[in-house]
């Protein structure tokens, strides 16, 4: 008995336990081949041989049915965690979909899985698919998941387009189940199953359901984190634009107030000037052009990083070479201040673009020109560091907060004073110093300084066949 009920099932035990009973009548009690009983007492052991065959049999059939039970929801678990899993490990949605549809299509015995997105299930696109060569299916015949029932569980209720009854016969085996957002409907979980299997088991239809749930707000998901990101971009271009109005328009104006002016007093007929007040006030306006030159030019050139489109022409060059012309171009801006050079002569040369290193070195000495006194020392010097060459240029000023060095190469940031407003300029000197060096294949960092001010260092690569 408890074999026949492990193997099939408590009822086929008690068949089973009633078979038996008959046959040990009709084959050992006499009068034997007959269903009569002649002794009273044979009666009561055919009652107890009954009543103990039928009682085996329904104890470990229901034992069995629990032990199946216990596997299904096992199974079931397993396959929820895996989704679960899969979901929360991806770092989008669409990463993780495929191998989604591919356990659905194992654990839920499908022989097709794939989801849908689309305001209405005729106009659904594939997303993701255990076959990728069929295509979506149109608006034909399936079995929809109805969530809110009378008795409280999920059925499946068939639904079909107007047309004859052969065209519905030709998608049998076909099941939705609505992604939702709330109210609204963002797509379809779909499967094919062989119709010989019948409909979906209550195990695979919560699979199913569970799934369709966490896919939904996996899908929303996404679309709210790209929507945050659009949101947090938009805010950050308006900043943007903010901070380069803030930077740029005082030293738009400047320039162009004083230019303005000269040339009022040049143009103006009656104001008699002398030679020399006439070539001083042409010098001022041609200064402050220059002025308006390099801003313009600044801002081209960060443009240019930011976009990817700054060409390179690295070629082998004595660092002497870069830093002694840069030093010569602004000696004018650096007035007083004594610099120390200290550059082995025996340096490898570096690879850089001429053009480039040289703004790179003309924006460093014009940003320490601008935020130290007029009789602070200055330093720069080189070493070799590794597979690169290390060039640092220091100063004796002021210095920067701790908390604002990490921000020195940010486009437009300016490092506020000790009291009062921001420092001037347009804060794009050095972050046009690290956009210039890394597309030379270099990197810069900022530190306090020696000397008790800033100190910039920039790395460049050594050439890899200096001149002879």
């Amino acid at each position: 008995m408890a074999l026949v009920a492990y193997l099939r099932g408590s009822w086929a035990a008690v068949g089973t336990a009633l078979g038996a009973f008959l046959a040990y009548n009709f084959l050992f009690l006499p009068p034997e081949f007959t269903f009569l009983v002649s002794d009273p007492q044979h009666i009561l052991t055919l009652g107890l041989l009954l009543v103990v065959g039928v009682t085996i049999g329904r104890l470990t059939g229901l034992q069995r049915d629990q032990a199946r039970r216990s596997e299904r929801r096992e199974r079931e678990a397993r396959a929820l965690f895996g989704v679960s899993r899969a979901i929360t490990s991806a770092k989008q949605m669409k990463d993780a979909l495929p191998a989604l549809v591919s356990g659905l299509a194992t654990d839920a015995r499908m022989a097709r899985v794939w989801i849908g997105l689309g305001s209405t299930w005729a106009q659904e696109q594939v997303v993701a698919s255990t076959d990728p060569s069929t295509g979506a299916v149109g608006a034909g015949p399936h079995s929809l998941l109805r969530r809110g029932t009378d008795h409280g569980q999920p059925a499946w209720v068939r639904l079909s387009p107007p047309g004859p009854p052969a065209a519905r016969r030709d998608s049998v085996g076909l099941y939705r189940i609505e992604l939702a957002d709330g109210a609204d409907t963002i797509g379809s979980l779909w499967a094919a199953r062989d119709p010989r299997l019948g409909p979906p088991t209550d195990e695979e239809t919560r699979l199913l359901a569970a799934a369709a749930d966490q896919i939904g707000q996996g899908i929303m998901r996404d679309r709210l984190s790209e929507q945050a990101t659009e949101l947090e971009v938009a805010r950050r271009s308006e900043e943007l634009k903010a901070a380069l109005l803030d930077s740029v328009s005082h030293d738009l104006r400047t320039p162009l107030s004083t230019i303005r002016a000269t040339a009022g007093t040049l143009a103006d007929p009656s104001v008699t000037l002398a030679p020399d007040e006439g070539r001083a006030m042409a010098r001022e306006i041609d200064a402050e052009a220059e002025r308006l030159a390099r801003l313009v030019s600044g801002l081209l050139d960060m443009s240019r990083i930011e976009g990817g489109a700054l060409q390179t022409n690295a070629e082998p060059m004595p660092v002497a070479e870069i830093v002694e012309p840069a030093l010569q171009r602004a000696r004018a801006g650096l007035g007083h201040r004594a610099v120390q050079l200290a550059i082995p002569d025996d340096l490898a040369p570096v690879a850089v673009d001429p053009v480039l290193a040289n703004q790179v070195f003309d924006n460093l000495l014009e940003n320490a020109s601008r935020h130290t006194p007029s009789d602070a020392l200055l330093r720069i010097s080189a070493e070799l560091d590794g597979e690169r060459v290390r060039l640092r240029v220091e100063d004796a000023g002021p210095g920067v907060p701790p908390d604002a060095m990490d921000h020195l190469f940010e486009k437009f940031y300016r490092v506020p004073a000790r009291r009062g407003p921001a420092r001037q300029g347009t804060g794009l000197g050095l972050a046009m110093v690290k956009g210039l060096a890394e597309a030379m294949g270099g990197s810069v960092a900022a530190s306090r300084s020696s000397l008790g001010g800033l100190a910039i260092d920039v790395w460049l690569p050594i050439a890899a066949d200096p001149p002879e």
